[in-house]
């Protein structure tokens, strides 16, 4: 990270501080717009692929023309995992709390450590399983709090876990991508794959995509805007010159942020079942991180 005091250090401090309140909005646009999952989800890619295209064509062209089929093949899996992450988180936001989805979601580190043991036979180590264990423990409470609520709510957290772990899918494809594919040829070609595939079945089903209330509408553009484009490109740039280490701290206070801007916005608490399986689950997270870091 760039040295203390410096200029640069504040730059990217800033950068970080602006892409994490954005991310940390996805949920709160989500509950603000009044449309299906798959129409939120499907605007929120195409609307940020439409932002971004202009640039990518200036600055991506000759790269754009030189990709080889493997990677028009990653881009394609790429694209899929991004569609189905997107589309099942947000149905999930709709059906439990806003603490208990984005906590869920964020199990991604612990999946993609997982996946690093399963893929790279490594020694799992006393940390990856102390992590494993937390994450089972702290979902298994948020879910039984979810229970007494209503299987509405449950549905909910496993639409939020599932999300989580086509993320963590479309992680894995993406690292392989980068080291021959620029980011922004790369997320251009993924937004658009993944809106495709998402207007399909909105189309398909004969959802509304039309006729919305004006909040609806500024919870769209908002989420594809503020969301997807400044929050996810703002840690796409500060990866550059931020520790592994320093940004996976930075995405655990993405859920305790979201969950406190639910209850400014929406007033919405949180039962001790989230409050006990978040403090698990954060803590799986940090030590996921940590446990794949050291084995790589």
């Amino acid at each position: 990270m760039p040295r203390s005091g410096s200029p640069d250090r504040l730059i990217y401090s800033t950068v970080l501080l602006v892409a994490l309140v954005s991310v940390a909005h996805a949920a709160i646009f989500v509950r603000m717009a009044e449309a299906d999952a798959l129409v939120i989800a499907a605007y929120r890619m195409l609307i940020a692929a439409l932002v971004l295209l202009p640039i990518a064509l200036i600055t991506s062209w000759d790269e754009l023309r030189r990709l080889t089929r493997r990677e028009w093949w990653l881009i394609a899996a790429g694209s899929v995992f991004l569609a189905l992450h997107f589309a099942t988180w947000i149905e999930g936001v709709t059906r439990t709390s806003i603490a208990n989805s984005v906590v869920l979601v964020t199990l991604t580190p612990v999946w993609l450590a997982l996946w690093s043991l399963v893929a790279l036979r490594r020694s799992p180590g006393l940390g990856l399983w102390t992590a494993v264990l937390l994450a089972v423990g702290g979902s298994a409470i948020m879910a039984w709090g979810s229970m007494k609520l209503g299987p509405e709510t449950l549905l909910g957290d496993g639409l939020a876990l599932a999300g989580g772990l086509f993320f963590a899918a479309f992680f894995l494809v993406a690292e392989n991508l980068r080291r021959s594919v620029g980011i922004m040829a790369f997320v251009v070609l993924v937004y658009a794959g993944a809106a495709i595939l998402l207007w399909v079945p909105v189309l398909s089903l004969g959802l509304p995509i039309v006729g919305f209330t004006s909040e609806t509408y500024f919870a769209l553009v908002a989420i594809a805007i503020i969301s997807q484009v400044i929050g996810h490109s703002g840690f796409n740039w500060a990866v550059c010159a931020i520790s592994p280490m320093v940004l996976a701290l930075v995405f655990l206070a993405e859920p305790i942020l979201s969950a406190a801007l639910g209850w400014v916005y929406f007033r919405e608490g949180f039962g001790v079942e989230t409050i006990v399986g978040g403090v698990l689950i954060l803590g799986a997270i940090y030590l996921g991180v940590r446990a794949e870091g050291r084995q790589s």
